[in-house]
């Protein structure tokens, strides 16, 4: 979906995001400019933040002006804030119609920006994007920062609904809007499908090795199916990768497996197209619930089929392009996992459902035509549905 907008009406959007670092990382903003001229966007980010276990710095865009701030105080996310100056600047010279955040509430950078936006532009909405789907009674001043981001934003976009949940149990009663994280579906593409029956299956663990990723489930599963023939390439790194190292010796199974560790988002592309089925064992804890699992679309795109825990919002994203398991259930997690690989029909099934699904509701087009809804409806909630028949009539 590629609608472009014809009309004279403009919409200055000031995005504030700390990881919107290189053209790659910030497909979001890029499509909704490409896909909506009428929108003209600035961005702020941080000059250099660690994605994935990489130290990346940040770069100039071709589509809209870019201002870095150093981070001051922190790098933890939630308790760093920005050099104020190139705030201040992007609000006195963009002027900004309404202000994109995404930084959860009640973190020390929301509390900045909001302070911020109270004395130089306090009439311009903001929208927060947030992706906290636990519960937590935070201590002062944390619980203050939050409370004080709902009275003042006008909306917020999630990335799932159990983080609808999570904000309507904290009394968050202005619109709010589901606005996936997406995937460049031109970029992720498939590959054709191994069906030689002696040919070696790639079971595929894609993210960082934290306590709750599920690692040690993964570990307890594998022996079961030894007696297949896959391999395990586990792409990213962390503090789980020596008991999960040493678990898969202790099993005799560390010769089938390779460990890329920590790799740049521009080589992730190349890396699922290594996959035959991916797993995301994700357990629930005091810390972690699945919020979205960028890393499940990414593998739809390719054609890869998902096997995924129930944790948190997992199957809200899988649908129908792959299977959800029990959290913590190992040998459900090995059934799942000797269906797929003595199944081609099936892997092929899910596969092709995957890359339909990740085309319709996840593609970076179809998540900028969401953005711009809510913009418009959160400006001009009355003319909305007609501005938005204007522009898909002139698409």
């Amino acid at each position: 979906m590629r609608a472009v907008a014809r009309h004279d009406e403009r919409m200055r959007v000031l995005r504030i995001a700390h990881a919107s670092l290189t053209p790659r990382l910030r497909e979001r903003e890029r499509a909704l400019v490409r896909c909506f001229p009428d929108v003209e966007l600035e961005l702020v980010t941080t000059t250099r933040w660690q994605e994935a276990a990489v130290e990346v710095e940040a770069v100039e865009d071709d589509l809209f002006p870019v201002r870095t701030a150093r981070p001051l105080f922190s790098r933890h996310i939630q308790l760093f804030a920005y050099d104020p100056r190139p705030v201040i600047a992007a609000l006195r010279r963009h002027r900004p119609e309404i202000i994109e955040l995404a930084h959860e509430p009640y973190s020390i950078a929301c509390a900045e920006v909001l302070t911020l936006r109270n004395w130089l532009a306090p009439h311009v909405p903001v929208v927060l994007q947030t992706c906290q789907n636990i519960i937590h009674n935070y201590p002062p001043p944390f619980r203050w920062f939050e409370r004080r981001a709902f009275r003042q934003a006008a909306a917020a976009h999630i990335c799932s609904e159990t983080v609808r949940d999570c904000l309507t149990a904290k009394g968050f009663d202005k619109l709010v809007r589901v606005v996936p994280f997406g995937v460049n579906v031109d970029e992720y593409t498939p590959r054709p499908l191994k069906r030689g029956a002696k040919e070696t299956l790639t079971i595929g663990f894609v993210g960082r090795m934290l306590p709750g990723k599920g690692l040690n489930i993964l570990a307890e599963a594998l022996p079961q199916i030894a007696h297949e023939n896959w391999r395990l390439l586990v792409v990213g790194d962390g503090p789980e990768r020596e008991s999960f190292t040493r678990r898969l010796s202790e099993a005799k199974l560390i010769n089938r497996a390779q460990f890329t560790g920590a790799v740049k988002y521009d080589e992730m592309p190349e890396y699922f197209r290594q996959i035959d089925v991916l797993v995301i064992p994700t357990e629930t804890t005091a810390r972690i619930r699945e919020q979205f699992g960028r890393v499940i679309v990414e593998a739809m795109a390719t054609a890869v089929p998902v096997i995924g825990s129930t944790c948190g919002a997992i199957p809200e994203v899988i649908g129908d392009a792959g299977l959800a398991v029990p959290e913590g259930d190992a040998d459900a997690l090995a059934g799942a996992m000797l269906g797929l690989l003595l199944n081609k029909n099936l892997r092929a099934d899910f596969g092709q459902a995957g890359r339909r699904r990740a085309e319709l509701h996840y593609s970076w087009e179809r998540v900028a035509s969401q953005m711009y809804d809510l913009f418009r409806d959160v400006l001009r909630p009355s003319v909305a549905t007609d501005l938005r028949r204007r522009v898909e009539a002139t698409a």
